[in-house]
């Protein structure tokens, strides 16, 4: 097989595995917070769920980046898969010998999934270079967020529509269970693409074997000392602290309550952002290459907030939609920008630990995010939850063209 056919070959695996895995997690969120707030008292206990379901990002980010730079990249996203496809099937069982479903079970099934997920992206990142060779990051990189987001719209839009059945109760928890067992399936999927990816030699070569908290503590070394990583570690923390946790919360809450719909109109709304994703992504895929990417990222987060802004007002869940879709058109500039400028700037040997302290600053700031936002959207209302996170989030983007500096190559 040549070069180039091997390359098709591969990128098409890769693809396809993205695509499924990530359909398949885009029904778990809806599924958690929607049963998060069935079986605790309100808003509080939906975002505590979600933060605990992003926790172990936050305690086990650095060991999982060192893992995946200490080599085998491909089976580490395969042993993920796997882990998260068993816990997910097994539900019922474990329901079972729990004694049912309740806020205790769901929170624990949360922090389960994502402490096996929490290897899986860094390792994903760190192998994509490995695989496109001397072709144009940023390009591949849009094409993989693509590919995440038209997966988001087709797990948004299929748990919609099998979860519109739902009724109230016991009958509404188990088809929500069985949603879940779904997404489980998905992840089996993923991974038996995955084993078929023939990689470079050096895709699969074990680096040094440093004991794994001596790995850990190198890479935070290398953030703290690197410029440019350290402004952007910062300024994504920030900023998810800001938008994660209504983006998820608060649009439950406001599809729940303000708008008063059910589950299926929470997975649409979801959906509906993911399709301005996989706009922004193609503007990226097409154009990206002529654009600064730090300029990418900081106006990303500026336009990211701005766009919270007409929730505070919005009147009814159907004028919601294309502003949604408008919000979700920016997430990918600073996703795909901050991702090529690791790729870019970043030696091969860090990239792993690197892109896990990106997963805590995105993932972990979710989790406090959005244990955040169900306080304030109790003591207040999910609309003016919406004004504050937007007001917060474009001045991270402002702060970051005043304070961060650094010097990019120039581009071909």
């Amino acid at each position: 097989m040549s070069a180039d056919a091997r390359f098709q070959r591969n990128a098409l695996l890769l693809w396809g595995a993205q695509f499924i895995s990530a359909s398949g997690d885009a029904l778990f969120m809806p599924c958690l917070a929607w049963l998060a707030g069935r079986t605790s008292d309100g808003e509080a206990g939906v975002g505590f769920a979600v933060f605990f379901a992003f926790l172990p990002y936050l305690l086990f980010g650095p060991l999982a980046g060192a893992w995946v730079d200490r080599g085998h990249r491909r089976r580490i996203m395969v042993v993920s898969d796997l882990l998260r496809s068993g816990l997910l099937v097994g539900l019922p069982l474990l329901a079972g010998w729990w004694g049912g479903v309740d806020f205790a079970l769901i929170t624990a099934v949360g922090f389960l999934l994502a402490t096996f997920s929490t290897p899986f992206t860094p390792a994903r990142d760190a192998l994509l270079p490995l695989l496109v060779g001397s072709r144009s990051l940023p390009r591949w990189n849009a094409v993989m967020q693509t590919s995440g987001q038209f997966a988001m719209i087709a797990g948004l839009a299929l748990g919609g529509l099998l979860l519109s059945g739902a009724g109230a109760g016991a009958d509404e928890t188990e088809r929500v269970v069985w949603v879940l067992q779904i997404d489980g399936g998905t992840f089996v999927l993923s991974a038996i693409l995955l084993m078929f990816i023939v990689l470079p030699p050096a895709a699969e070569t074990p680096r040094k074997h440093r004991p794994l908290l001596r790995e850990a503590a190198a890479g935070l070394a290398y953030a703290g000392r690197n410029r440019m990583v350290l402004g952007l570690l910062v300024l994504t923390a920030l900023d998810n602290l800001a938008i994660m946790g209504p983006a998820i919360v608060g649009a439950a809450l406001l599809v729940r309550d303000d708008f008063g719909l059910g589950p299926q109109h929470y997975a649409w709304f979801e959906g509906a952002m993911a399709v301005g994703m996989v706009l922004g992504s193609i503007w990226l895929a097409t154009a990206g290459r002529r654009w600064s990417m730090r300029r990418v990222v900081l106006w990303g987060m500026v336009l990211d907030g701005l766009t919270y802004l007409p929730f505070v007002w919005l009147p009814d869940y159907t004028l919601s939609l294309p502003v949604i879709v408008l919000h979700g058109v920016f997430i990918p500039w600073i996703v795909v920008g901050r991702t090529s400028l690791i790729q870019t700037h970043v030696p091969a040997e860090h990239h792993g630990k690197i892109f896990a302290l990106v997963n805590i600053t995105v993932v972990g700031m979710t989790a406090v995010s959005a244990a955040a936002s169900g306080v304030i959207a109790a003591a207040t209302s999910a609309r003016a939850l919406f004004g504050i996170a937007g007001v917060f989030g474009a001045l991270c983007g402002v702060a970051g063209f005043a304070l961060w500096r650094f010097q990019e190559p120039a581009r071909r």
